[in-house]
């Protein structure tokens, strides 16, 4: 992108200052804005890699988003690994990024490398690790290459879903690098590479393939194979030369040292290392065992870019104090060693390698420079166009003029092309013309004012090279930005897993255990089944093909299921309770849809100029779901009905925005609009945002809440029944009789399910007369959405959502002084902590604890059997920072936005289930600042199988980012009960929320009068031929569950084709038993849909038993099976269909399937011509 730094290159300044590089020297008088732009144009000039060392993270990655944009994507920067002394598990997302920018400066495809001033501190593996390329075609031995991946530290797993994991079944290598945002696929033939595609992690299924990969080590630090041995031995010296003399005082240390505690964890980590050269917390002594570098050292003959030094320096020295308290905290309770001091470079070690670098040093004024000595000062005499604008279109054009006139080289920067060509209409209705906007085509010029296709945040205006950058910020007040890979970013689809122990639920047998799988043999032929053990000693043995017919149990959270027996009728009677609680329900739900339907409504108009304006200044690209929810929402307000819209999605997915698109429709439409939210602390965030993103548009925006006084209430009041106020936000005060609006066209409604019953009922009068827009912050299942198509509008927003930082995350044993340190550490940096502790009861025991151990520390209480009123001003509180920290129950969940609170800690973590810690970890990490979750686990306790298993799970998907599937099903089943209500989410936990689903589903197409076979059908299959997954074909419980799962659900030949189509892709070419496997389930739904319920196969002849509960429609049978030469149909005790086959039972199964088949087929036109008859 050389020409947007001509003007540049072609002042005297700037050749002054490539002249001087290599001396240091000092720019000033210049905006952060310009010290990016002046940067990039140097490393493109010179052709050398260039450190932008910045005085903040936040800068940091601010200067890199704007570099990148203006190299062509050639800039990155490094995220910090601040060092904190925890033994146990934690998340590795900044490390494996690190990894990735690391590789891309050793390949030289980054130009400008940006740090924050802690990365200084940071001690680097050196550059010498050796990433792989693998290209179609190349020859591996696959387990010789799998055994190359796992001394690589990736971790070798049935199914891959996070970074550094590797999984390899038969001649299919799954594996998923650091250097990728998204897994690879290889498959061999016998040893050579036949092909490489990518894959989805959620469906597993790959996509077109590509030529070749590059993978790089799995961990940032990992210790090669020849040296395990020795670094073990030389970290087991540290420690005993440590716990020797652990009492011996230090000037550090006065009060002593306690010997390194958990030996016993130490001693496995050595294992691990010996084995793999990687355990979790090698980062804490792999400076002391192996060489390092700073991170300058990463790129020779790099250029130096010192931003700010003073504040530089300033960080620095706070950061490494910080680091020394926390190891001296981390020495006296045992976590830690002396000689870990040795981790991180010195103050005095920086300063002296950047004096020795002599940096170029850009600042905005001329002050002292911490040491350095410049040879050259240069004043460039910029200023910042910093919102200088603000929708002015008539002085942006009169600028335009002067800044051409003057021969100022002009640029205006913006990657929107509507919103380039709504700039140049408006500069052309004030007499100044724009050219088009050519995204590939232009050309920075004097005298000349072109659109730039850059993302920038600030503008600049340079006088002595005649340069002026003006960018959307500057028009507008807000700058755009792009939101991270959410265009791969797909709808979740959970696969639920089955473990040994597990709750189920059979249709027709009720709820039982699942016991495992288990292959028995019979007349010489083997089959997997399903093993449930019900009441007493009753037990049931199910075809694997049958598996359609069991779900795991889910019910409400702590709900215990009572088991059925296989000799009662306990389970038929709770299902006739539950359909006909559901036939009242669906059938209120289609009246009610009904009515709506029927009810005239205002039609709002769209107002494209005014609206795309709008759009334009939402600062994130839309997600995809989002764009779909926007799209429902307009066009259900377009219609002459009343709109009643749910739209449902996690908070930080973007509702929001939705709510905004609409409120601005409404408003344009000369409608005033209601947002009525749960509690005074959301109303107090909806405000805020709404008065941000409205800004520059002549909206009115008021709040109505027992936080403002009467006299301001009043005010409201009267404003809002003149029509002087367009939105108003507030509780359920604006269900009060004294509320009069003069034109209520919109409510939006927050968290419907949090109100009275009161208030839902004046919501559901409103309901009547306005738009209706209801947001809930539990998202739901898809199985659920499709069940009330027809019913109840919805918008699903299920994208995730962009993480601003990481949230770093550890699973660790409990101790006080660990609890201390994260406490003081957060409230070092001026944040706030959430301590999620869930027994209420002794809540303020314990918060006592706290106060005790953390006199220093602000401690407020909030859980939901307070007062509503007195839980929110404790919550208002805290959101203003009147207090340090929130020790809560899980009431957090509920939707809470406090960008400060960037520490979690969860005590007994293993009490919770992982889609409640996935939410609960969601609720910090909200801001640009690093965010910190603590899972922790008592080390004295006992744990439980199932909260063993819950741990385990947790590890993973703390360590390895795995796990996202079952996290968001087991939150959308939690949500589920929120859409109807507490008697509904009582009969869904009655027989499991999967049956509870099919239940609805029939219930409502009933309700509505479509035709619904209410019998439900059990189809056997009973041959004698070999069918089950070999062990050696699909290992893994969890994948052959998944898999047995599949196969059940075939019905026709299209779904045969795509399991075949996914084992092959996943696991390689079935073999013969598996084709037998579905081919017996294609054959199971094809029989029973022409109303069999038993198939069995002997000498040639395939008999299906017809079961008259099955068979709607006798004649037509009879019909479909004339000129059916090789079928005869008996009659006697019961109605049998002889299908003469084949005396091989495989070519029988092959020819009973195309004879039903076309049975199928012809039953399907004769029912076409029955209705059209």
């Amino acid at each position: 992108m050389s020409s947007i730094f001509e003007p540049l290159f072609e002042s005297l300044d700037f050749k002054n200052i490539v002249d001087s590089i290599g001396s240091c020297i000092v720019l000033y008088d210049m905006p952060e804005s310009m010290r990016v732009f002046v940067s990039s144009a140097i490393s493109q000039y010179t052709g050398r890699q260039l450190i932008y060392i910045a005085p903040s993270s936040k800068a940091s990655e601010r200067v890199s988003t704007n570099a990148s944009s203006l190299l062509g994507g050639a800039a990155g920067h490094i995220t910090y690994q601040d060092i904190q002394f925890v033994q146990g598990t934690y998340s590795k997302e900044r490390t494996l990024q690190n990894r990735r920018v690391l590789s891309d400066v050793i390949k030289g495809d980054i130009k400008m490398l940006c740090l924050s001033p802690e990365c200084l501190m940071q001690r680097f593996p050196l550059p010498d690790f050796t990433n792989i390329i693998i290209n179609i075609g190349d020859i591996y031995e696959p387990q010789e290459l799998i055994k190359t991946l796992v001394n690589l530290g990736y971790e070798r797993v049935s199914m891959v879903e996070g970074k550094g994991q590797c999984a390899l079944r038969g001649d299919i290598l799954d594996i998923f690098s650091p250097l990728d945002d998204i897994p690879y696929r290889i498959e061999f033939f016998d040893t050579e590479i036949d092909s490489i595609r990518p894959f989805d992690t959620l469906s597993q299924r790959s996509e077109s393939g590509v030529n070749s990969i590059e993978i790089s080590p799995a961990p940032f630090y990992i210790i090669e194979e020849s040296k395990r041995e020795n670094a073990a031995e030389s970290i087991i010296s540290f420690i005993e030369s440590n716990n020797d003399n652990a009492e011996t005082a230090s000037d550090m240390f006065s009060s002593g040292a306690a010997p390194l505690s958990n030996i016993g964890r130490m001693e496995l980590d050595m294992q691990r290392l010996k084995a793999t050269g990687f355990f979790p917390s090698i980062h804490l002594w792999y400076p002391l065992i192996e060489e390092t570098l700073p991170i300058e050292s990463y790129i020779k003959n790099a250029i130096i870019v010192l931003d700010t030094p003073n504040s530089v320096f300033t960080r620095i020295e706070r950061e490494h104090a910080a680091f020394l308290d926390s190891l001296k905290q981390a020495v006296l309770r045992g976590d830690a060693i002396k000689k870990q001091a040795e981790l991180c470079y010195t103050v005095d070690e920086i300063k002296q390698r950047l004096l020795a670098a002599n940096p170029i040093i850009m600042q905005d004024m001329l002050l002292a420079f911490s040491g350095f000595v410049p040879e050259k000062l240069f004043n460039l005499s910029a200023k910042s166009t910093n919102e200088m604008y603000r929708g002015n279109f008539a002085e942006f054009a009169k600028g335009m003029k002067e800044y051409t006139g003057n021969g100022f080289a002009v640029g205006i920067a913006t990657q929107s092309e509507n919103r380039a060509k709504r700039i140049q209409s408006a500069l052309s209705l004030e007499g100044f013309a724009m050219p088009d906007f050519i995204p590939d085509a232009y050309t920075l010029t004097h005298g000349k004012a072109v659109f730039i296709p850059i993302s920038y945040y600030e503008g600049f205006v340079y006088d002595s090279a005649k340069i002026a950058i003006i960018t959307q910020s500057d028009l507008y007040g807000s700058a755009q930005r792009k939101r991270v890979s959410t265009s791969k970013s797909r709808p979740i689809e959970a696969f639920i897993e089955l473990n040994k122990g597990d709750y189920v639920v059979h249709e027709m047998h009720g709820i039982g255990v699942y016991e495992g799988t288990v292959r028995l043999q019979s007349e010489g032929t083997w089959r997997d089944y399903l093993y449930i053990r019900y009441q007493g000693s009753d037990k049931l043995y199910i075809p694997v093909d049958q598996f359609d017919r069991v779900q795991k149990y889910i019910g409400s959270e702590g709900y215990e299921p009572k088991l059925d027996s296989l000799n009662s009728t306990s389970w038929q009677k709770q299902k006739a309770k539950v359909k006909s609680s559901l036939k009242k329900l669906a059938f209120n739900l289609v009246e009610l849809y009904a009515q709506r339907e029927a009810t005239p409504g205002f039609a709002f108009e769209p107002s494209p100029a005014w609206e795309e304006e709008f759009n334009d200044n939402f600062e994130f690209e839309l997600t995809p779901d989002q764009q779909s929810a926007i799209d429902e929402v307009l066009a259900d307000m377009e219609k002459p009905k009343n709109m009643d819209r749910l739209l449902l999605g996690d908070v930080g997915f973007g509702k929001t925005e939705v709510a905004m698109r609409a409120a601005f429709r409404a408003v344009i439409n000369g409608k005033q609009v209601a947002l009525l939210a749960p509690t005074t602390i959301l109303v107090e965030q909806h405000y805020h945002s709404f008065i941000r993103r409205f800004r520059g548009f002549p909206v009115k925006i008021a709040k109505l809440s027992r936080f403002q006084s009467p006299a301001q209430n009043k005010a409201t009041l009267i404003a809002l029944f003149r029509g002087e106020i367009d939105i108003v936000i507030g509780t359920h005060r604006l269900l009060s009789k004294d509320v009069k609006f003069k034109n209520l066209g919109l409510l939006i409604v927050d968290e419907e399910q949090r109100f009275g019953v009161g208030h839902k009922e004046s919501i559901k009068n409103i309901k009547k007369t306005v738009d209706v827009l209801t947001l809930s912050a539990t998202p739901i299942p898809r199985t659920l959405h499709m069940s009330m198509v027809g019913i109840r509008d919805m918008s699903i927003i299920e994208t995730p959502p962009e993480e601003r930082q990481p949230v770093q995350s550890y699973v660790v044993s409990s101790s006080a002084a660990l609890i201390r340190d994260v406490i003081l550490r957060e409230l070092g940096r001026g944040g706030q902590v959430y301590f999620l502790y869930n027994r209420v009861q002794r809540m303020e025991d314990f918060s006592a604890r706290i106060r005790r151990l953390v006199p220093e520390a602000k401690i407020a209480i909030a859980h939901g059997q307070l007062r509503s009123n007195v839980l929110e001003d404790i919550m208002m509180d805290f959101s203003m920072g009147r207090y340090d920290v929130l020790l809560c129950s899980t009431i957090i969940e509920n939707g809470l936005d406090i960008p400060n609170v960037n520490t979690l800690i969860v005590y007994d973590a293993d009490r919770f289930g992982l889609g409640q810690l996935y939410q609960l970890r969601g609720r910090v990490g909200r801001s640009a600042r690093k965010a910190y979750a603590y899972f922790l686990v008592r080390p004295d306790k006992a744990l439980s199988e199932v909260a063993e298993k819950r741990l385990s799970a947790i590890r993973q998907f703390t360590e390895f980012g795995a796990g996202f599937r079952i996290a968001m099903r087991d939150i959308q089943i939690r949500g589920a009960g929120n859409i109807f209500g507490p008697e509904q989410s009582g009969q869904m936990s009655a027989i499991g929320y999967d049956m509870y689903c099919k239940m609805l589903e029939r219930a409502v197409l009933s309700a509505q009068g479509k035709l619904v076979e209410d019998t439900e059908k059990d189809t056997r299959v009973d041959m004698n031929i070999n069918a089950y997954l070999p062990e050696n074909y699909v290992d893994g419980q969890a994948q052959r569950i998944e898999i047995y799962k599949r196969i059940s659900w075939v019905k026709n030949d299209e779904d045969k084709q795509e399991v075949i189509a996914l084992l092959i892709d996943r696991f390689g070419e079935p073999p013969e038993e598996v084709i037998a496997l579905i081919n017996i389930a294609l054959l199971r739904s094809l029989a029973g849909n022409i109303g069999s319920d038993l198939v069995m196969y002997k000498n040639g002849i395939l008999t299906l038993r017809l079961n008259p509960d099955y068979i709607k429609d006798p004649e037509m049978l009879l019909y479909i099976l004339k000129d059916e030469s090789n079928i005869k149909l008996t009659s006697g005790k019961t109605t049998k269909l002889l299908i003469k086959t084949s005396k091989d039972a495989q070519e029988a199964l092959k020819l009973g399937i195309e004879t039903l088949e076309r049975l199928n087929n012809k039953l399907s036109m004769a029912q076409i011509d029955n209705k059209r008859g």
